[in-house]
């Protein structure tokens, strides 16, 4: 029995799980879909009557100031006015007692004649009050209501709402839920993980450890409190019954010490033979108690992931909704137009979370993870709170940075917690636990604020972000008070601008950055942060579209991102995935240019996302093959750090792009300028990178 086995188990336990939660999210949204498609048509129903109750009174109050019923005029004004206040009204007639049209708003659809001189049609004459349910004919629901004065019936008014409108909203509503499943989906993943995953997952890879040095003869204990790990009575018995062994062979070993201490003649027989057997049993076997260090505490690191995770959701969740909430608090600026303004707190939170960083690094390595998350939360829990009551995008600024002050540290600290709690054993699996709290937090964000800035509005929905954020001040301080001193790391400092100006002279480090890094993350702030959500809305889709559009990125990127990062075992792939990935990125903006609808922007987002899931996980691997005299010379953390600082303008600048191209062009037109700079940019790397290949390999 080996940890691999044992971590299969727990997978497959997570896996049922995961399962009975889907089938039953399944099953939620098969009768929430009935159940939207029972209650809209009596919803819809009262609206129409609403309306026909106000058109009905018109005519009536025609007849009594002497207007015959068969000489109305001004029907037709009053059809278009009526269609402008309620657009899902597609048709409207007013027919005689006889169920002829005398006057319609539109070419009446399929099967209406007979349906307006049917019997039970004509039978709610005798009924004034009485309103008929709602029927479809043709492609309209019709709904019908007698005109009747005290002394006679005049005619029936007949409001058709096309199918068309009615189907739309249930794949609207359907839509929602396939949503919230899975969001649910990834809030249980992650809530499972939290509660059990990493604890179980320590437990069992212990007990596995116990196992195997158990029958490979290993019968040393270990110093640890099992107290609070799952399995802890199995794992108590297993290190009581070593312990037991080595009593037993520590006793042996006694026993026969002391045999050959006394005299020659008093020594019992055998006894050489007994000395030669125990010193055979200590060859084959080791006995003692075993000091080594311990591997890295798995469930320390797992206790990381959900304060972050629910940090970043905070975030997240304003994606959809932020620019357009920008454009509403729009106020006269010299110099500056509205579009820019409108990319401007993207553009300076972006900034903000560049250049704070390396500062906010320093901080976390004096006063620790703890105290730092704590502070970033609260900082940030401020600016949710403060913008939620911004009365105009000068004070929003403000609020912003706030926002991305308490982001760069929580980010920074959750980092560093993860570096120190790592080993060189589980360091993959470390990071892939801090890139999975925030791609599951990107997952679930953007369509949930979607969907909650539809439903309730954009300031309520920052006040939840706001009560996310000061939320995970609760789970934050879960975390150890105290940082642990990581023997041999050198200490985090700040680039100096000598270092920053080299490695931008260093044309090896540049094609990595310049060619490849920032253009995919111009793409990402521009294209999905600051031109998705308005042009989404300029088509006359919804903010929860826009989320859902989002919400497809950050899935495309969970899905694939691991997939290409195992691709990336060698510097030629490293080079197509990155060149590739880019050019992919590029084409798909360039599909807007087949059409404009939001079909075309979610299959635009799709390979958007098909081509940073390439990218991404290679680009930064590139660094260390294209620089190694650099790290060499400077350390792996000034490189890096002037990477991630050079990566980290590029999403400052790509709403500021965006939003130029805006001003001179249109949303559609910038998106598809963008994507053609990021394909050129693709192609420029890979030509860049064949040019040049022989003295990099050298230099390298």
């Amino acid at each position: 029995m080996n940890s691999t086995y044992l971590r299969g188990i727990y997978l497959r336990l997570a896996g049922v799980v995961t399962l009975v939660v889907t089938l039953a999210l399944l099953a939620n949204a098969v009768l929430s879909h009935r159940t939207f498609e029972r209650a809209l048509a009596p919803q819809i129903a009262n609206k129409v009557v609403s309306v026909g109750a106000s058109l009905r009174a018109l005519v009536l109050k025609a007849e009594e100031n002497g207007v015959s019923f068969n000489e109305l005029y001004g029907v037709s004004e009053r059809f278009t006015q009526i269609k402008l206040e309620a657009p899902e009204i597609s048709y409207i007639a007013i027919a005689d007692a006889s169920g002829s049209v005398m006057h319609e708003s539109a070419a009446a659809p399929s099967e209406a004649t007979p349906y307006f001189r049917s019997a039970k049609v004509l039978a709610l004459q005798k009924t004034p009050d009485a309103l008929a349910p709602v029927e479809r004919v043709g492609d309209q629901y019709i709904v019908s209501m007698p005109i009747a004065s005290p002394t006679q019936v005049l005619g029936m008014l007949h409001i058709g709402v096309d199918v068309a409108f009615v189907d739309n909203m249930v794949l609207d509503m359907l839509y929602d839920v396939v949503v919230v499943l899975v969001v649910s989906l990834f809030f249980t993943l992650e809530l499972l993980h939290f509660m059990a995953g990493g604890k179980l997952e320590r437990s069992l890879s212990e007990l596995g450890a116990t196992f195997e040095r158990g029958a490979s003869g290993n019968f040393t204990t270990r110093r640890r409190t099992a107290g609070d790990q799952a399995f802890a009575g199995l794992l108590r018995l297993m290190e009581t019954t070593l312990m037991r062994i080595n009593l037993a062979y520590a006793t042996l070993a006694r026993e026969v010490e002391e045999g050959r201490r006394v005299p020659a003649h008093e020594r019992q027989p055998g006894l050489v033979e007994a000395q030669r057997g125990v010193q055979s049993l200590g060859q084959r076997f080791r006995f003692g108690i075993d000091n080594a260090e311990d591997r890295g505490d798995d469930n320390l690191l797992a206790k990381v992931r959900a304060p972050l995770f629910m940090f970043i959701l905070a975030e997240e969740l304003t994606r959809s909704f932020l620019p357009a909430y920008v454009r509403d608090l729009l106020v006269p600026v010299p110099w500056i137009t509205p579009q820019v303004l409108v990319g401007m707190p993207i553009a300076l939170f972006m900034l903000i979370v560049a250049i704070g960083q390396p500062f906010f690094g320093v901080y976390c390595e004096r006063v620790g993870h703890r105290r730092t998350m704590l502070v970033g939360a609260a900082i940030a829990a401020v600016g949710f709170l403060a913008t939620a009551a911004s009365n105009s995008v000068l004070d929003l600024l403000l609020w912003r940075s706030l926002c991305a002050v308490g982001y760069a540290m929580v980010f920074v600290a959750a980092q560093a917690y993860v570096l120190d709690h790592a080993t060189p054993a589980n360091r993959a699996r470390s990071f892939a636990l801090f890139v999975g709290a925030i791609m599951a937090a990107t997952v679930c964000g953007p369509s949930i604020g979607g969907i909650l800035a539809d439903n309730i509005g954009v300031r309520p929905s920052f006040v939840i972000a706001a009560v996310l954020a000061a939320g995970s001040i609760l789970v934050i301080r879960q975390l150890p008070a105290t940082r642990t001193v990581v023997k041999g790391r050198p200490a985090v400092r700040l680039p100096r601008m000598a270092e920053i100006g080299a490695l931008m002279m260093n044309r090896r480090f540049m094609t990595v950055t310049a060619l490849a890094a920032m253009p995919a993350k111009i793409l990402l702030t521009g294209v999905c942060f600051y031109i998705i959500p308005l042009y989404v809305l300029s088509i006359g889709s919804t903010q929860a579209m826009a989320g859902r559009i989002l919400m497809t990125y950050a899935v495309v990127m969970v899905i694939l991102a691991p997939l290409t990062a195992s691709l990336a075992s060698t510097r030629e792939r490293m080079h197509w995935l990155v060149g590739g990935g880019l050019a992919v990125s590029g084409l798909g903006c360039l599909l807007m240019l087949a059409g404009g609808g939001v079909g075309w922007v979610f299959m635009a987002v799709v390979l958007v996302g098909v081509g940073q899931a390439l990218s991404i996980s290679a680009q930064s691997a590139l660094v260390s093959e294209h620089c190694a005299p650099e790290i060499a010379q400077l350390g792996d953390g000034v490189v890096y750090g002037v990477y991630r600082l050079l990566e980290r303008m590029g999403n400052a600048a790509g709403p500021l792009i965006a939003a130029g191209l805006v001003v001179h062009f249109d949303y559609r037109s910038g998106f598809i300028a963008i994507g053609g700079g990021v394909l050129l940019c693709g192609v420029a790397f890979l030509l860049a990178i064949r040019q040049s290949g022989k003295p990099v390999l050298a230099a390298a």
